[in-house]
Formats: structure tokens, sequence, C-alpha cells
């Protein structure tokens, strides 16, 4: 009967075996944080394009429809602070201008812009309103439009050629202000927020 010996130079000794299993568990671990770190970070560059997107986007539609502001006798212009004793109060602005959203665009419309508070909800909606009819009255009736509910600011200045003033009211001044100053603050779902600043000539006042 003959013995059997074993080789020792091709076998693996238990100390290798665990090296192999922590190295390979180590490189595991690298590649999963490295690829959730790519991925985290390839999201928050999407929402940061988003917020950017969304706040050039609503600045260039408030500025179209300033453009459109029709020349006297026919134009009217209300721009005033809605809710004075809150935190945070916002404009509310509300013109006569040639509408590019409605059916006619060579028509008027009376198109108006405001933050819109959610009763019983910490939720804000950024709302465009528009309206066919032509009343004394420039907020009655008409459709809302929700635009945005990443909007928690919106602020306007008024120039009257001189300075500029928080409120206006063509029916009273009997003018339309020469521009209009649009600040913007949207905040994505993260909390990071960014301001937008866009200043507009009003055609109809030069």
């Amino acid at each position: 009967m003959g013995i059997t010996t074993i080789n020792n130079e091709n076998a693996f000794t238990l100390l290798e075996v665990v090296l192999s299993i922590a190295l390979s568990s180590l490189l595991l671990l690298t590649i999963y944080f490295t690829y959730f770190g790519i991925n985290k970070s390839i999201n928050t560059a999407s929402e940061g394009q988003e917020t950017l997107e969304t706040g050039r986007i609503l600045l260039e539609l408030i500025k179209q429809d300033i453009r459109g502001i029709v020349p006297p006798p026919k134009s009217q212009f209300i721009g005033k602070i809605e809710d004075k004793e809150g935190e945070n109060p916002s404009h509310r602005v509300d013109f006569i201008t040639t509408s590019v959203m409605g059916g006619d665009a060579l028509g008027l419309s009376v198109v108006g812009y405001f933050i819109y508070n959610i009763p019983d909800k910490k939720e804000k909606i950024f709302v465009r309103r528009e309206s066919k009819e032509i009343k004394s009255e420039l907020i009655d009736g008409g459709v809302n439009y929700e635009l945005s509910k990443m909007v928690t600011s919106f602020k306007l200045a008024f120039y009257n050629g001189e300075d500029w003033v928080e409120e206006w009211d063509s029916r009273a001044l009997g003018k339309m202000p020469k521009q209009v100053r649009i600040m913007i603050t949207i905040i994505d779902e993260k909390g990071f927020s960014i301001k937008f600043t866009s200043d507009e000539v009003v055609p109809s006042a030069l």
C-alpha cells in the first residue's frame, strides 16, 4: 500500500483564500460607491439644468407678453404686491397684450401672472391667467394655466423714467411703466434655489 502525498506548491492556504475574498469585496465596494457617486452627480446636474431651464423659459414667456403690451388708449397695466403681511410677499401683474398662447394671435388678451398659495398646503403654483374678454376690471374671468410649482417668489419693479417703484396702476397714473424688472426665485426638490432677474422695455411706453 502506497502513501499519497500532496503537492503544497499548487494549493492555496486558508490565509490566501481569505485575503482574496477581502480584496474582491473591497474592489466590489469601490465599484459600487463609484457608480452611485457618478449617478448621483448626474442626477444633481440634471436637476440643476432643469431649474435653469425653468427660470429661463418663465422669464422669456413674461417678457414676450410684456413686449406685446398695446399702446394707449387701450392699454392697462396693474402691478401690485399681494399679501403684504406675509413672510414672503409676491407680486401680481395684469395687463392687456397681444396674446401668443391664445387662438387668435392678432387679438387682444388680458394676461396676468401671480403665485397661488394652495389652502392648507405648503405648496405654491406660479400661474399665468389669460382672458379674451377685455373688461374694466382686469382680474375678472379668464383661464388659469399652471406654469410651475418650483417658483417660490415672484417680484417686480417698475421704472417711471426716473425711479424704480414697487407698484403700478395705469388707471391712476395715466401712463405705462417704461420698463419692468422681473425677479423670480426657483427652488428644486432638494432645496437648492436660484434667483433670476431680467429687465424688459415696454414698447408702448416709449
